[in-house]
């Protein structure tokens, strides 16, 4: 039976066996597959039971192992992380100073290290009489994690008020369940108090309000078996290389359907995930963030045995123009990208931005500069390729040297420029006419604005090769 675990309505990952899930479950509990008993682990795991399913081998515990705190290290998809797990069951009470000092001492071990950090927030509060050593405690957590440059994955299975909320917003990706799990800084209790309202933590911050509308939540999983198998092929996909099945550069054959990908008629919208499939190795992506910003597309592509994060304007969705939310989506999954180590792919066609009031009283003029701050700070490889349009402000933030340092490239129907022929049509006609030829892509690689002009269809054989170039100059 081959199932299809979904974010939204978005595929993440497949699963070939029958009823893996249990079975992952029952392997984790160390019970015996005709126990009943077992299958709680689908919906609410022990910690130990947690750190079995996400580490390949048995890890090493850090600090004191307790019966409501576990801090351990050791290998998980293939690489060497720290975890830590918090279990609501034996903290009724709340986390207290001691409980917060050793989350510290893992945050710091990590940091020490520059390994990848995965947590799990069990709905645990902080206990009051925790006074200023569990206050001070908290302070040099947070800064500890905003600091960390490494991988940082928050898992969310309970429901999260108060400090937890703030911590796993420091996170590169928070994943959660749609069982039970919630992150708000108010409760809903004091919410209800202040604003005389009937909410429950749910409807204030469940996983519903943080895929679909916050955008906090990037992951949402049924529940903590599938989330952590996830987060194993999340921590595999920042390893440099894919894997040895996946085809040679030299392999990579020409795709006739990024040919006609594009329609002739401007009025006409198109998908652009058909654009990662036609890329892809496996004619699949790992999409991150799908339940937000249907006008942008940030996901993980394998291509010609490497992993890129590519981030594409949905044709299909507002033509692709920028918003707020776009570019906040853009520039958290460039901070994802910067962290895990995989070079940016960038897939332009962008008339330009969402015009109106509610967008520029939102601050899209700083959330722009913000987005190419992103692009400008990361270290990682970055490639562009113009598929369509890329006009004005909004074509130069996505296509410019900032967003760009490695290679801008764009295909041979491409167009480019301050305006576009509409806007290039309000001028005088003899001007008009002097100025529309230099949109087009062969005049801007004349006059050096470009790399290279590709045909669509070259465009997966062409990002394999300097996927691979990149990837071996920083082997060497």
């Amino acid at each position: 039976m081959r199932r299809a675990l979904t974010i939204g309505s978005k595929e993440w990952i497949m699963i070939d066996k029958n009823n893996e899930e249990d079975n992952v479950a029952v392997a984790a509990s160390g019970a015996d597959a005709g126990s009943r008993n077992a299958l709680h682990a689908v919906r609410n795991l022990t910690m130990r039971e947690r750190l079995s399913l996400l580490f390949d081998h048995d890890p090493s515990f850090i600090g004191e192992n307790t019966d409501y705190l576990l801090t351990a290290t050791g290998m998980a998809g293939g690489r060497r992380i720290c975890a830590v797990s918090q279990d609501t069951q034996h903290l009724g009470n709340g986390m207290d100073a001691a409980a917060w000092r050793q989350v510290e001492r893992a945050t710091q071990h990590v940091q020490n290290e520059n390994a990848p950090l995965v947590m799990v927030f069990d709905g645990t509060q902080t206990r009051l009489d925790g006074g200023i050593a569990a206050w001070s405690s908290l302070g040099r957590l947070a800064g500890t994690l905003a600091a960390h440059r490494a991988l940082k994955v928050a898992l969310v299975v309970g429901h999260n008020s108060g400090p937890n909320a703030f911590l796993a917003g420091l996170f590169d990706v928070v994943v959660m369940v749609r069982s039970g799990s919630s992150l708000t800084l108010t409760n809903a209790d004091i919410t209800n108090r202040v604003t005389h309202t009937s909410l429950n933590d749910d409807d204030l911050g469940g996983w519903k309000v943080h895929a679909d509308e916050s955008g906090v939540a990037d992951l949402v999983f049924n529940n903590e078996v599938l989330a952590l198998r996830a987060i194993k092929r999340l921590l595999r996909v920042g390893t440099t290389a894919t894997s040895s099945a996946t085809p040679k550069v030299e392999s990579l054959g020409y795709c006739v359907g990024l040919d006609t990908l594009i329609p002739d008629d401007p009025t006409q919208s198109y998908d652009v995930t058909e654009a990662l499939r036609q890329v892809s190795d496996t004619r699949a992506f790992y999409e991150v963030g799908a339940g937000v910003a249907h006008n942008m597309v940030t996901a993980f592509v394998p291509i010609g045995g490497y992993w890129a994060g590519v981030i594409a304007n949905q044709n299909k969705t507002l033509a692709g123009a920028l918003d707020n939310a776009a570019c906040r989506k853009a520039a958290r999954f460039v901070r994802l990208c910067n962290a895990m180590n995989v070079p940016i792919v960038t897939l332009v066609d962008t008339p330009g931005f969402v015009p109106g009031f509610e967008q520029e009283s939102g601050g899209l003029a700083h959330t722009v500069a913000d987005l190419l701050r992103r692009y400008a700070k990361s270290h990682v490889p970055k490639i562009t390729v113009v598929m369509g349009k890329a006009y004005g402000a909004a074509g130069m933030a996505l296509s410019s040297a900032a967003t760009a340092a490695a290679r801008v490239v764009a295909w041979d129907s491409a167009s480019m420029g301050l305006a576009g022929p509409k806007g290039i049509e309000d001028l005088a006609p003899a001007q008009a006419q002097t100025l529309l030829p230099t949109l087009a892509a062969p005049h801007l690689l004349q006059h050096g604005a470009l790399d290279a002009v590709l045909r669509p269809g070259d465009t997966r054989r062409w990002l394999g090769q300097e996927l691979a170039a990149l990837g071996h100059a920083s082997d060497r």
